[in-house]
C-alpha cells in the first residue's frame, strides 16, 4: 500500500502521454483514469481501516470499486461550478468570488471520501451528509486534520534538505515516496477519525469518555 501512490502516479504520466493527441476525448478519458486511481485508494484505505491490512488483489479492484460514486460527484459538482464560473467571468471580484466559494466547498465536502466508503449513501445524499457532518463536528475534524498536516508537511521539508545532495532522479524518487507515504497514512488516520465521529454528536462523545474515565 505505500508504494500505491507512487504507482498511481506513474500510472497517470504514462496514461497521459499516450492520449495526449486526443485532445477532448483525451482529457475525459484522463479524468476517467484520475477518478479509477482515488477508488483504487479509497478501497485500499477501506481496506487498512476494516480489516488492519490490504493486498495487491485490493489494489487491482479497487479501480472500480467506486468509481461510479466518484464519476457522480464530479458531475453533481462540474455543472454547477461551471455555470458559476461563467456568469462570474466578467463580474467584479469575480475570480475572489469563485475561489471563496471553491474553499467553501473544501471545507463543507471535506469528508466525502470517508462517506464515500464508510457509508451506502451516494450522490445528493452524500454531498448533504458531508455538510451535516462538518456543522456537527467541525472542530473534532478539522483540529487533528490541521496538526497531522503541519506535521507531514515539516517531515517532507526535512526529507527535502536530507537529499538535497542526491542526484536529481533519486531525490526526486524519494521525495514522491514520501509524499505518497505520508498521503496514504494520513487517509488512514482520516478513516479511523471519521469512524470514531461519525454518527454521535457532540453530547455522546463527552458522555462517553466521561463514562470511561470515571470507570
Amino acid at each position: 500500500m505505500s508504494f500505491a501512490p507512487l504507482l498511481y502516479g506513474l500510472g497517470l504520466s504514462l496514461v497521459g502521454a499516450l492520449i495526449a493527441p486526443l485532445g477532448i476525448i483525451g482529457g475525459l478519458l484522463l479524468g476517467l483514469a484520475t477518478q479509477a486511481c482515488v477508488s483504487s485508494g479509497l478501497f485500499l484505505i477501506e481496506n487498512i481501516v476494516r480489516a488492519g491490512k490490504t493486498s495487491f488483489e485490493d489494489f487491482v479492484k479497487g479501480f472500480t470499486v467506486y468509481l461510479w460514486e466518484l464519476l457522480q460527484i464530479a458531475f453533481i459538482l462540474w455543472i454547477p461550478m461551471r455555470v458559476l464560473a461563467l456568469a462570474l467571468e466578467g463580474a467584479p471580484n469575480g475570480p475572489l468570488i469563485y475561489f471563496l466559494i471553491q474553499i467553501a466547498l473544501y471545507i463543507l465536502l471535506n469528508p466525502v471520501p470517508e462517506f464515500i466508503y464508510q457509508s451506502r449513501l451516494s450522490g445528493l445524499e452524500l454531498l448533504s451528509a458531508s455538510y451535516g457532518f462538518i456543522v456537527e463536528n467541525w472542530i473534532e475534524w478539522f483540529l487533528p486534520n490541521i496538526v497531522v498536516a503541519l506535521a507531514g508537511y515539516f517531515l517532507l521539508t526535512a526529507l527535502e534538505a536530507a537529499t538535497f545532495a542526491f542526484p536529481g532522479f533519486v531525490r526526486l524518487f524519494v521525495i514522491a515516496f514520501g509524499v505518497g507515504l505520508f498521503l496514504t497514512y494520513f487517509m488512514v488516520f482520516r478513516g479511523f477519525l471519521f469512524s470514531d465521529l461519525n454518527g454521535t454528536t457532540r453530547r455522546s462523545r463527552l458522555f462517553r469518555y466521561n463514562s470511561r474515565y470515571a470507570a
